[in-house]
């Protein structure tokens, strides 16, 4: 189960116990999380594809049958998350940028731009 926030409160869990099941051993204080903790099963599986492919968004995007703007927008969840703050997607810049390098058609671009227009 991945748990990092407190599902009463929204506020985030801190580690306070470690149990070893084997030895029955418990050790007690205060244990940092790591930014893996907080990702959930779909969102790690989504990284493991990302560096199996080297980090080429083309071919993840083949790998998971879907299409280039929600890979992007699946990274940039995964980023917001890592970095605690939310994607930055007021700009039309990098829909121009993917466009450009051939990673998605004219008509994918125009519905990008007028759905972040939408918000």
């Amino acid at each position: 189960m991945n748990l990092s926030n407190c599902p009463i409160c929204k506020g985030e869990l801190k580690i306070r116990v470690l149990h070893c099941p084997h030895c029955e051993i418990s050790f007690q204080g205060d244990f940092e999380n790591n930014w893996l903790a907080e990702l959930d099963a779909g969102q790690l599986e989504f990284i493991r594809l990302f560096l199996l492919v080297q980090g080429n968004l083309k071919e993840l995007q083949n790998q998971l049958g879907i299409s280039y703007p929600t890979v992007k927008n699946r990274l940039a969840e995964i980023i917001g998350i890592i970095t605690k703050k939310e994607p930055v997607t007021d700009t039309v810049i990098d829909v121009l940028s993917d466009l450009e390098e051939g990673f998605i058609n004219v008509d994918e671009a125009v519905s990008m731009i007028e759905q972040r227009r939408k918000k």
